[in-house]
C-alpha cells in the first residue's frame, strides 16, 4: 500500500512566507512559476521534478482552501472517475 509520504504533501510556508496569507493571484503566480521552471528544465529528470513541484503547489492551494488529505483523495477519485467515464484514461483501472 502507501503511506502519507507517498502522496503530495501540502506546504504551509515557502521562501515568501506562510502560504495561508496567499491570495488567489499569489497561487496562480506560484503555479505559473513552477510550470515555467518545468519548461526550462534541461533534462527529463529535472522536468519531472518541476512538474512534481507544480503538483505540490496545487495540493498546497487545495489545503489552504480547507481541503484536508481525505478531501483531496475524494476529489482525485471523483476527477479520475469522470475522466475514465469520458474515455480520457487508457487501460482499465
Amino acid at each position: 500500500m502507501y503511506d502519507s509520504n507517498d502522496l503530495p504533501c501540502p506546504v504551509v510556508r515557502d521562501s515568501k512566507g506562510p502560504v495561508s496569507e496567499y491570495t488567489d493571484l499569489d497561487w496562480v503566480f506560484r503555479v505559473r512559476e513552477e510550470l515555467d521552471e518545468a519548461l526550462a528544465a534541461k533534462t527529463f529528470g529535472d522536468r519531472a521534478e518541476e512538474i512534481t513541484d507544480t503538483i505540490t503547489v496545487c495540493v498546497s492551494w487545495l489545503n489552504a482552501l480547507g481541503f484536508d488529505e481525505q478531501d483531496r483523495i475524494d476529489l482525485f477519485r471523483e476527477v479520475n472517475k469522470k475522466n475514465r467515464e469520458r474515455g480520457y484514461m487508457g487501460g482499465t483501472f
